[in-house]
């Protein structure tokens, strides 16, 4: 496999950009190498610091656990066209996400007073794939990218309240910037209902947990209308169903992500080599 040419998917950027424990130095050690070497003699203990401080700022960023793992699953996928089960099964949250999109946009269309429509085209680059959302544009050229979140609930929605943006979601952000040439992102978390065949799914699951001796069964009936309360959000104001979060360009964040796209590469080129020899 040619892994020099590997490219990882916007979506997966957070995956790899998780730090390592102990890989990166921190602002207290820089602070300390600084100080080290602006002494005009060090003793042989301070020296030792120093260039173990130097040799730690300057080494290439270690790959995380979590980076690790979605090599390897990248690594099956590009070598085998295998996926891991859980991969390749979409759960509930991924279903109602891809089939609400649409509502989704709309909903945010009305919001903005703006006309939205869904984005087909897919972009890389020598490092990146990825396909957003949304792009708004300014004349022909990419100004702006939104990228739709759909939440699973009311609860789901408003735990972003006072929250920092997701981290995943940050570098996602920058790497459609970074594709595109936009200059700024948006991600919207957006509460619309639930499609009708996610409501079935979940009223049949209460069927066979509760197990009536017909669906007239009270109890049944009353599960059911609490089902579909929460599942349904029509009744609350359009306003109050959307969160916003905003994410300017930092082309510094982009071309870390392309230096850790590179020890991605490194990577998985050691670790095919690691595997193909077990038994030499």
């Amino acid at each position: 496999m040619n892994w020099e040419k590997t490219l990882i998917r916007c979506s997966c950027l957070g995956k790899i950009m998780t730090p390592s424990k102990g890989s990166t130095i921190t602002d207290k050690q820089l602070d300390e190498l600084e100080r080290l070497s602006e002494l005009p003699k060090r003793t042989e203990k301070q020296e030792v610091t120093y260039q173990t401080l130097l040799a730690k700022k300057n080494a290439p960023p270690e790959l995380s656990d979590t980076a690790k793992s979605y090599l390897k699953e990248l690594y099956i996928l590009h070598k085998y066209g295998k996926e891991t089960v859980g991969g390749s099964e979409r759960s509930k949250y991924t279903i109602k996400g891809l089939s609400v999109e649409e509502n989704s946009i709309k909903l945010l269309s009305r919001l903005d007073k703006t006309h939205y429509s869904k984005n087909e085209d897919r972009f890389e680059n020598d490092f990146i794939i990825g396909t957003p959302d949304i792009i708004v544009r300014a004349g022909t050229s990419p100004s702006k990218i939104i990228d739709i979140k759909s939440s699973w609930d009311a609860a789901s929605l408003l735990g972003n309240l006072g929250q920092p943006l997701n981290s995943n979601y940050y570098y996602q952000m920058q790497g459609y910037m970074a594709l595109t040439g936009a200059t700024e992102a948006e991600v919207c978390y957006c509460l619309v209902s639930m499609p009708e065949e996610i409501i079935n799914s979940e009223k049949k699951r209460i069927y066979y947990l509760m197990n009536p001796a017909t669906e007239d069964n009270i109890e049944y009936k009353q599960a059911v209308e609490k089902l579909e309360n929460n599942m349904i959000f029509d009744e609350i104001p359009e306003q109050e169903r959307i969160i916003k979060f905003k994410v300017d360009r930092d082309d510094a964040v982009i071309e870390k992500i392309y230096e850790k796209v590179r020890s991605c590469r490194l990577w998985l080129q050691e670790f095919e080599g690691i595997h193909t020899n077990l038994h030499n």
